[in-house]
Formats: C-alpha cells, sequence, structure tokens
C-alpha cells in the first residue's frame, strides 16, 4: 500500500471515529500484540535482522528529544551500539491497541499502539533513562505487521 493512500485510510479512520476492532476484531489486536512483544525482544537483543523485518523501508522514529530518525538511522544505530536498552519493559495496563481499517483486506489495516514505556539505555548514542509515552503506527502487509512510525515522549514529573 503506498504511503499516500495508507495515510488517507488512517486519517480518514480516526476523523470518523471507527475503530475497526468493535466488530470481532480482537483476532487482529492479538496479532499486533504479538508482533509488539517481538519487536521489543528484537530491540533488547539488539537484533538486527528482526528490526529490519519489523521496521518498513519508509518507518521513522521521532525519539525523545524530537530528532526524527529514518530506518536506515536507526538500523546503524543499533549495529554500532549507539542505540541499546539494559531495560525496557511496557505497562500493560497503559497499553491500548487501536484497529482502522476494512477486516476482511488485512492490506488496508491500520493499527495505532500507545503505551508507557519504562525504559533504559541509549538512543542514538545518548542515555535516556525513565518512563515514556509511545505511540507506534503499524500496517499489515505482505502477510505481517510492520512500524511506518512511531514517537516517544518523556513523561516528567508525577
Amino acid at each position: 500500500m503506498p504511503v499516500p493512500r495508507l495515510a488517507c485510510l488512517l486519517l480518514s479512520s480516526l476523523v470518523l471515529g471507527v475503530p475497526a476492532r468493535a466488530h470481532g476484531q480482537e483476532p487482529m489486536v492479538e496479532e499486533v500484540r504479538a508482533a509488539i512483544r517481538q519487536y521489543d525482544a528484537a530491540l533488547r537483543r539488539s537484533d538486527v535482522a528482526g528490526l529490519e523485518r519489523v521496521w518498513a523501508q519508509e518507518y521513522s522514529l521521532v525519539n525523545p528529544r524530537g530528532e526524527r530518525l529514518t530506518r536506515e538511522d536507526r538500523l546503524a544505530n543499533v549495529r554500532s551500539g549507539r542505540t541499546s536498552f539494559d531495560s525496557l519493559a511496557p505497562v500493560p495496563q497503559e497499553e491500548r491497541i487501536r484497529i482502522y481499517g476494512d477486516k476482511g483486506d488485512k492490506q488496508n489495516v491500520v493499527a495505532v499502539h500507545t503505551t508507557l514505556l519504562s525504559l533504559g539505555g541509549r538512543y542514538s548514542g545518548h542515555g535516556e533513562r525513565g518512563q515514556y509515552r509511545a505511540i507506534a503506527i503499524w500496517v499489515h502487509r505482505d502477510g505481517h505487521w510492520q512500524q511506518v512510525a512511531s514517537q516517544l515522549t518523556p513523561v516528567l514529573g508525577p
């Protein structure tokens, strides 16, 4: 699915407020949840091959310092050790996964994942430790879920 079509699908679904999971799409939510757990494990292990499967070619991250990084930037950081984690723990009760699109056509399905994470490690060579709100946009393509965008925002204070 080309990016503009994906963006239109996501935006129209968000504007219309039509989460697809409302009617029998819990299996897709569980698929996304499994993909997220595999992704988290790949990050903890600095598994470049696993991350190459998860991050779509057009993937971008807005890191905790507000910098935008491409898929290649992130892969280079993992390869070099500039991005690594000694702790990465999602807070399960804070996790939300919303599915948008046509349940009958998984190629037109988008998942929006939000959560709270406790992180310790390095992003782009900078030490990061604390709690972060995270959002990730996942698309289903070629038989599996891939991230196309994500952002981390530090949680400041109580």
